[in-house]
């Protein structure tokens, strides 16, 4: 009986082979990209939390407040309020703080503004610091904590009504020209590395931060996070919300070198909006550290700014 023999291989079988592996290759990218999109939508909603390591008395202001105040929809929110001066007339800004932060974020921006004078409320945004909340939706619903703070403010006998201001950083700068948008009390706002739409932010991003391309990583971040959140993201969108500001008067401050949101948010922001306002670039600089690239001049511009528009 002659022996068997295997049959040679053919083309078609290395071919099918190469193609097999090619496919489970793909597979395993495709599994690797919904992984990173997944946890990057995860973070973005349930940023880590972090309580305060300071407070205004670190700083040598005498006279504050613990708070909390609620929300419209519900939520009771942690903060500090510092009464302003008799010299300011009553004028109050609101400090809104970005993702991972928490109210000591723009301890100093309000404790130099408080040496003019200014009162300052500073509050830990939603699901962050020491505030109430299970979800972050960057600033599509936050705006409802500046609403609560607001409403805070209207109590305080000490505060002007009608100097009421809004500063914001990062995704609290998005979250304060929504609310400014919503809130007929706010005279004034400083938007600081504020960004033009959550689809541009994400894109952004995930080239800056992962080197991969914004699609399709940016469509299943979003994907991921309004799932989560029970929110459509695109609907935050504070370009679209600047048109409601005018006649109130908006500054845009942005580090030339900001990586994490690109000084074109900004332009693009200072060029849809309406007078009365201002854009401040501030040159070899990054997406924090704003006040402190060039102390003088960034207190000199805030301060005129203020003065012209809620004092």
């Amino acid at each position: 009986m002659p022996a068997l023999t295997a049959a040679p291989k053919t083309k078609h079988y290395y071919r099918n082979l190469i193609l097999f592996g090619l496919a489970v290759f793909a597979l395993i990218i495709a599994g690797l990209g919904i992984n990173l999109a997944h946890g990057r939508a995860m973070g973005l909603v349930h940023p880590d939390r972090h309580s305060p390591d300071r407070n205004p008395s670190d700083l040598g202001i005498a006279t504050w407040e613990e708070i909390h105040f609620p929300t419209p929809d519900g939520l009771l929110l942690a903060g500090w309020f510092i009464p302003p001066g008799a010299e300011s007339g009553g004028a109050t800004i609101i400090f809104v703080h970005g993702l991972h932060g928490n109210r000591s974020a723009l301890l100093d921006e309000a404790a130099g503004l408080a040496a003019h004078g200014y009162g300052a409320l500073l509050l830990d945004m939603r699901n962050q610091g020491e505030s109430q909340g299970t979800v972050t939706t960057l600033g599509l619903e936050e705006w409802q904590d500046v609403r609560g703070a607001v409403d805070y403010l209207l109590t305080r006998p000490e505060v002007n009504p009608e100097r009421i201001g809004l500063v914001g950083h990062s995704m609290g700068g998005a979250t304060a020209i929504r609310a400014a948008a919503r809130i007929p009390e706010v005279r004034a706002v400083i938007a600081e590395s504020a960004f033009t739409s959550i689809e541009d932010n994400i894109s952004e991003s995930i080239r800056a931060v992962t080197g991969l391309p914004a699609f399709p990583f940016a469509p299943l971040v979003i994907f991921f996070a309004q799932r989560e959140a029970g929110v459509d993201m695109h609907q935050m969108r504070p370009i679209d919300d600047l048109k409601q500001i005018s006649p109130r008067a908006i500054m845009f401050i942005h580090g030339q070198l900001d990586e994490i949101i690109s000084v074109n948010n900004s332009y693009a922001l200072y060029a849809a909006a309406a007078e009365p306002k201002e854009l401040y670039i501030i040159p070899n600089t990054g997406h924090g550290g704003l006040p402190q690239a060039n102390p003088p001049e960034f207190s000199r511009r805030v301060l005129a700014f203020l003065a012209a528009y809620l004092r």
